[in-house]
């Protein structure tokens, strides 16, 4: 799990403890929140995710330091948080001063860390098909960023023109990894084709029905009867999903049914629910008066399943 060499920002190397710079509503993000209460550390004091005060930078025994980087006020698009993290997405840790970008990354090491019942499976068949499953999950990353921003977010998520200007310039200083200069210049002028949306929830409905028909066997868990790191990235991209209208229930019977297992976990509840509730029944509003009307994600899965 290889940390980031030589961070641009002189924050990072400050602080002391483990602190998640991360946004509630981000799926990424989610995932290592998930993480972070299977490993029994709860979420503790918040503080600005450019804070660099003593007691910000101080850590605190058993929780992790919450920075909020808020997607909607475009904190990921400063060159502040673009020192962190050059590809100016969340989440990032660091833990005493070693900084971890990639949610793989960052829970592989909070299993090696912080011990307990660990996520990712020891037998080596067993840890071979999840680590699978988990890198399929990362590919369909865009599809689900393509998929929320039409059906979920909208018009919220269109940059402005100053704001593109912004966001190249500091794409030119970092490595841009996600592609989002291009994608939000696509997504702001409304230039993406209505075939590429589709073809992004296409591949997320196979990649459901082929989750569905496994878990027909009876397992608990999507690789097993026992929680693993797939059952992280996958669950967020349901919650996700089901903010947007997504069908579940109806479509993916066995998935959901699995969904509902992780969602009554403790560390859901807490970690990844706890200051989204407002927002994610929010969303699930607009999406539900969008399918009442036969404008929404509904309706766009059912024509898919014809």
């Amino acid at each position: 799990m290889p940390k980031m060499e030589s961070p641009k920002s002189p924050l990072v190397a400050q602080i002391q403890g483990l602190h998640l710079f991360h946004f509630d509503g981000a799926p990424c993000a989610q995932r290592v929140r998930f993480a972070l209460g299977e490993k029994g550390l709860a979420r503790g004091r918040e503080e600005k995710f450019d804070s660099a005060t003593p007691s910000a930078v101080s850590g605190e025994p058993g929780h992790w330091v919450s920075r909020i980087v808020s997607l909607v006020k475009k904190d990921h698009m400063t060159p502040a948080y673009a020192a962190i993290h050059p590809n100016m997405v969340v989440p990032a840790l660091v833990h005493d001063g070693d900084l971890y970008l990639e949610s793989l990354d960052i829970i592989e090491y909070l299993d090696d860390t912080f011990g307990g019942n660990p996520l990712i499976p020891g037998a080596p068949e067993l840890r071979a098909a999840t680590m699978s499953r988990v890198e399929q999950a990362k590919e369909l990353h865009k599809s689900i960023r393509y998929v929320t921003f039409y059906w979920g977010l909208g018009r919220l998520a269109m940059l402005n023109p100053k704001e593109r200007v912004e966001l190249a310039t500091l794409a030119q200083q970092g490595n841009d990894g996600e592609n989002l200069v291009d994608f939000y210049e696509g997504y702001s002028n409304r230039t993406i084709p209505e075939s590429v949306y589709q073809d992004h929830l296409a591949k997320l409905y196979a990649a459901f029905c082929d989750l569905n028909l496994e878990l027909r066997d009876g397992r608990q868990f999507l690789m097993s009867d026992e929680l693993s790191i797939a059952d992280a990235f996958w669950s967020m991209k349901i919650l996700r999903l089901l903010e947007c209208g997504y069908p579940v229930r109806e479509h993916h019977p066995e998935l959901f049914a699995w969904y509902q297992r992780i969602y009554q976990r403790p560390s859901f509840q807490n970690e990844v629910m706890g200051n989204n509730r407002l927002t994610n029944r929010a969303f699930r509003a607009k999406a539900s008066i969008e399918n009442l009307f036969g404008k929404g994600l509904k309706q766009a899965v059912s024509a898919l399943a014809a």
